[in-house]
């Protein structure tokens, strides 16, 4: 049951594609982006050279916009890029999306991503068996069907999960530090 104000929609409804490829130059140096799963964000990678590159097809990197590593999406491989990765590129196991029309907000997708059940329709999109195996399907990602509450209730929910967030992040820091100094007390 969908709560009131509620939409149901698939992928394709709510966030397009963004691809803007690019000939990588044979002696320019080019940095790619990764992205870690269980949903740990993204990496940069080493600068390369277009050479290196070879055939592969690149595209430039977007702020704001929610990517996925396809061939590990079933493991939550998602993040959203920002400024930080202006300049950057991405192979095509990257794709990129960003809301439709202002159907969405890309915190709440992101957020939904990394729920059990967001992870569970990514399992669904990436058939196949184990590991490289189970990469993304684009089809069945863009069916994928998502209740989405008002736009303005998305981004209350990812304004109070990304407080969440920190206030973990914080906590965690915190008590590093001590058994930090635990330890440090224990051999003096």
């Amino acid at each position: 049951m969908v709560p009131e104000g509620w939409e149901v929609q698939k992928i394709s409804e709510c966030l397009e594609r963004v691809v803007d490829p690019i000939t990588p130059e044979p002696e320019k140096l080019y940095q790619q982006i990764g992205i870690r799963s269980h949903a740990k964000g993204i990496f940069h990678k080493e600068l390369v050279t277009g050479k290196s590159l070879g055939n592969k097809r690149v595209f430039n990197i977007h702020p704001n916009c929610f990517v996925v590593n396809i061939v590990f999406a079933w493991e939550q491989a998602i993040a959203v890029t920002s400024d930080a990765e202006l300049g950057m590129i991405a192979s095509h196991r990257f794709p990129m999306f960003k809301p439709k029309e202002n159907k969405c907000d890309i915190d709440y997708i992101t957020y939904f991503f990394k729920s059990p059940h967001g992870k569970y329709l990514l399992e669904l999109a990436s058939p196949g068996g184990a590991g490289r195996n189970k990469t993304l399907g684009q089809g069945e990602f863009a069916k994928l069907k998502l209740s989405l509450p008002p736009k303005k209730e998305q981004k209350k929910i990812a304004e109070i999960l990304s407080i969440w967030d920190r206030s973990i992040s914080v906590a965690e820091k915190l008590i590093c530090n001590s058994q930090q100094q635990k330890k440090w007390l224990c051999r003096n």
